[in-house]
């Protein structure tokens, strides 16, 4: 069997296993993203609710301070919305790198099966000609047996 074709489908696996590390790592980052951003938003909605709240039920808060805690809360929603954006690009680099990934497997395994056809037809090989060597043996032996009671049969006339 080739030993370049078993170092190929070597190679495939290596860099099927890289591919699928970084599509991994890749939704990993992904998730965090998306939690950080829910984070955030949860976080400034809450925080408007309570400046909100706040203003309502004491006399003492200022519209200074009202407004001082809208805007931080329209900074906090406007992060979030940068954070979108960003995790946009890690769900496009996701996709192409599951993408590849899928690549890398499938000509991994190709080049699997193809290994595997061939040592399937080395074995058939092999079984073939041990089979036509034990076919020659017993024929051989047999002819053998043959001229031995030829030659008998005439010595005996």
């Amino acid at each position: 069997m080739s030993k370049a074709l078993q170092t190929m489908a070597r190679l495939a696996k290596v860099k099927q296993d890289v591919a699928m590390a970084k599509a991994k790592r890749l939704a990993s980052q992904v998730a965090k993203a998306k939690d950080l951003q829910d984070q955030v938003i949860g976080f400034a909605g809450e925080y408007g609710n309570m400046a909100m709240e706040q203003g309502l039920s004491s006399s003492g808060t200022t519209v200074a301070m009202m407004q001082d805690a809208m805007a931080f809360r329209t900074r906090l929603l406007d992060g979030a919305s940068e954070q979108a954006l960003a995790s946009a690009e890690l769900n496009r680099q996701l996709k192409q790198a599951n993408a590849l990934a899928m690549a890398a497997r499938m000509k991994s395994k190709g080049l699997d099966d193809a290994v595997a056809r061939r040592k399937q037809a080395a074995l058939r090989e092999q079984e073939e000609s041990e089979a036509q060597e034990i076919e020659e043996s017993i024929s051989a032996r047999l002819t053998l047996a043959a001229n031995r009671k030829a030659r008998v049969g005439i010595e005996d006339a």
